[in-house]
């Protein structure tokens, strides 16, 4: 049996891990992180294959995101901007290119003429973008709810543009393409991209693990199998042996953190709340099959493509030479082996590139079951706390919140208020 390594010991080092660990380190802890993964950053990680940057997953961060702002140093991270735009390929792959023009002049001349939205709607999406800028982020997070579908049309928006730029735009980011998706959330994110921007480390996405873990006790490889705990401190099984700490962090995705935690069918606030899964195909080409820095959105309502991008038209240094470089999410993980899957994103990019995709060729396939959790209307009145049954276990996850990057670091600085008895931080709004 080990002794006691730590006051704490955090398990998983992803976003909600890693920021737990640093605040409790700054307080003074002796903190240790587990993490099962050679990588840190859980879903959030990048990695080198055959002289090409890929990030895992198809992920951006909002740099309006607060609690970004409070974890990140912005400058070190040396973060290159998206453009505030995307273009929509409709039925035929004809191309329309939506977004702000006062950022990205290129797309003023869509803004005025795309067929994804009618006149009346784009004075609707005036409307309500105006409204959005007169209330904090948090406050449309925490506000009254219905599905992002109902909102939309209760505002006057037609179908055509529900089917034809949200659903695509909106229902692409949170993986629904019904739009159950919760209206308050819609409004929280329409809210920080229009103040905000979207953006990538240009080293790429594991910056920002790297930056929350510098100085901490990390250990990698290290699978936790189960908890036991008490209230003189907790007890675990790892696959490095029996360890011990006074307190546990539970900082896993919400299906393992809900096995750790024993958690039952039919728990009122669950973590698991099930998963939103999608596969992501990274293409090389000797050359990109279009000079498009923005990204491009699959706006007809059927096929699997849901998001692309030539990273090399944003990223030409993730490239050797002047390759070209493709990544493409689709709408779930279809079955079938890596070429099975390039098969059926190849034969809908053909309906755009014809017969220019017999370029393209399959550089890496990441299948990752858990991209987020679902997010309908009304969700936030079930989610979890930080304490949990288990005496001095207490959970770190994006699932005390909201789903990706805001929810994970919102969730580790609680988490770690709640140990320290940080009140200002435990009252802070969600989403704030």
């Amino acid at each position: 049996m080990l002794s006691e390594t730590a006051d704490i010991i955090v398990v998983g080092a992803g976003l909600a891990g890693l920021c737990a660990a640093r605040t409790l380190h700054r307080a003074g802890k002796r903190v240790r992180v587990l993490e099962k993964n050679e990588h840190l950053g859980g879903r959030v990680w990048s990695r080198d294959v055959d002289g090409y940057t890929i990030d895992a997953g198809f992920l951006g961060m909002f740099t309006d995101y607060p609690a970004a702002r409070r974890q990140f140093d912005y400058d070190a991270l040396d973060l290159v901007v998206l453009r505030p735009s995307a273009v929509l390929r409709q039925e035929g792959g004809v191309a329309e290119i939506m977004g702000d023009p006062r950022r990205d002049p290129g797309a003023l001349p869509g803004d005025l003429t795309a067929g994804a939205m009618t006149a009346a709607d784009r004075l609707h999406a005036a409307r309500l973008a105006a409204e959005l800028l007169a209330q904090p982020p948090h406050a449309l997070l925490n506000g009254p709810d219905t599905s992002t579908r109902e909102f939309l049309l209760g505002r006057g928006f037609s179908e055509r543009s529900l089917e034809r730029f949200f659903a695509p735009f909106f229902g692409g980011l949170v993986i629904d393409r019904e739009m159950k998706t919760s209206a308050a959330l819609f409004q929280y994110y329409m809210r920080l991209l229009i103040t905000g921007d979207v953006a990538i480390p240009r080293r790429g996405m594991s910056e920002l693990p790297r930056q929350l873990a510098a100085g901490l006790d990390v250990q990698r490889s290290v699978r936790v199998d189960s908890l036991q705990s008490g209230p003189d401190g907790v007890t675990l099984q790892t696959s490095a042996g029996e360890m011990r700490a006074a307190q546990v962090i539970v900082a896993t995705d919400p299906p393992a953190a809900a096995r750790l935690l024993g958690e039952q069918p039919g728990d009122p606030r669950p973590v698991d709340r099930g998963s939103l899964s999608s596969a992501y195909l990274h293409f090389r080409a000797p050359g990109a099959l279009e000079p498009q820095p923005r990204l491009q959105l699959n706006a007809r309502p059927s096929g699997w493509l849901n998001q692309v991008l030539w990273l090399d038209q944003v990223f030409p240094d993730r490239v050797p030479g002047e390759r070209g470089l493709l990544i493409t999410s689709l709408w779930g993980i279809p079955e079938g082996d890596d070429d099975a899957l390039a098969e059926l994103a190849l034969a809908e990019l053909r309906e755009w590139y014809g017969g220019a995709v017999d370029d393209l060729d399959l550089l890496a396939v990441d299948r990752i079951p858990h991209v987020q959790y679902p997010q309908p209307a009304g969700y936030a009145q079930t989610l979890p706390g930080h304490s949990t049954a288990l005496p001095n276990v207490f959970l770190a996850s994006e699932v005390t919140s909201l789903s990706g990057i805001q929810g994970a670091l919102e969730s580790g600085e609680k988490a770690a208020a709640a140990i320290l008895g940080d009140l200002e931080v435990l009252a802070r709004p969600r989403g704030a």
